[in-house]
């Protein structure tokens, strides 16, 4: 019983507990973006200043390619007999799921059953607090239904959440890959092998990005364990989902299989890449006029009358109202 007296003081004073919350978020988000502005420094310029200081470079540690396996904990115990509840039995299902979280840069076991857990625990989470109110007024099929729907969110949020940061992951990749192309180009004609190569441009996009760095990495690491490089290609091709990528692993194993000179084929491809980006970013800047109708229509143009035939408004309904009124 008290515990319901709780949650009704609570329901009570919502507005109230809702405006502190707002201003709690706002003061962490102002507190975290001066501490970031005050102590992010800037890759490049450090990378600049030392070279011009003539220091040498430090060496350069790949990412962390595979992430720990360990089981240990009490949130392991409580995670893996949740993820049970809905783990695909089919292997086909199982391969596409992790997939999705390499994609999005999760390779470890652990992270396959954080997500599943997670789209039981948040069905279960989000609909509970409403259960409990409508549970002490009156439960009825309305409430009932929007509980169950409150579920299906619940258990999909982390698809969406999954599918940002997949996208996130492929669009820092794509903008770093016209680069990785080049320096490509330099290492394969200064007469390195594809081998030296990977290893070479995957230390070097360390500084650009990281996670086509570790991609690069990891495609080199299977090679040296014994896979073709046919079948290396083709994993990272998987693992990063972006066409550009697949069609660059297609290009280096023709010319692989065929002989033909590799450096012509990739200075072509990054050429393409390059007039492909432009052409998203002059569809996009074409695409621009279209897009500002809504907020012109919505927020600019009722402002815009207000402002011009707000006081020929008031004039004119000065003047009908005597009329009206007998006056």
């Amino acid at each position: 019983m008290n515990l319901i007296n709780f949650l009704y003081r609570l329901f009570e004073q919502r507005e109230y507990i809702a405006l502190q919350v707002l201003i709690f978020l706002a003061a962490s988000l102002l507190f975290g973006g001066i501490v970031f502005l005050f102590s992010r420094r800037s890759q490049i310029s450090e990378r600049l200043n030392r070279l011009l200081a003539g220091k040498k470079a430090p060496e350069i540690k790949p990412g962390k390619l595979f992430e720990d396996e360990s089981h240990g904990g009490l949130t392991a115990k409580i995670i893996h007999p949740i993820h049970k509840i809905i783990a695909p039995t089919n292997f086909t299902d199982q391969k596409s799921v992790r997939l999705r979280l390499v994609q999005a840069g999760l390779r470890s076991k652990l992270a396959y059953s954080n997500y599943l857990a997670a789209k039981v625990v948040l069905a279960v989470v989000f609909p509970l607090p409403y259960l409990l109110l409508s549970a002490y007024y009156n439960l009825t099929p309305l409430a009932i239904t929007i509980a169950a729907l409150l579920a299906i969110a619940g258990f999909f949020v982390p698809n969406l959440v999954l599918l940002h940061l997949i996208q996130k992951r492929q669009q820092g990749m794509s903008h770093a890959l016209p680069d990785a192309v080049d320096l490509m180009v330099v290492c394969v004609e200064a007469g390195l092998g594809l081998d030296m190569t990977f290893k070479r441009v995957g230390d070097e996009l360390h500084y650009l990005n990281h996670d086509l760095s570790d991609e690069f990495h990891l495609t080199n690491l299977e090679v040296m364990a014994g896979k073709s490089r046919e079948e290396s290609f083709k994993n990272m091709s998987a693992r990063t989902g972006i066409a550009e990528v697949h069609n660059l692993m297609n290009i280096l194993s023709q010319t692989s299989r065929l002989g033909t000179s590799m450096a012509n084929a990739l200075r072509v491809h990054a050429d393409a890449m390059r007039v492909k980006r432009r052409q998203m970013a002059e569809e996009q800047a074409a695409k621009t006029g279209v897009k500002l109708i809504f907020p012109l229509i919505l927020c600019i143009f009722p402002a815009i009358i207000i402002v011009l035939a707000g006081p020929a408004a008031i004039k004119i309904m000065k003047s009908i109202f005597p009329v009206f009124g007998g006056g």
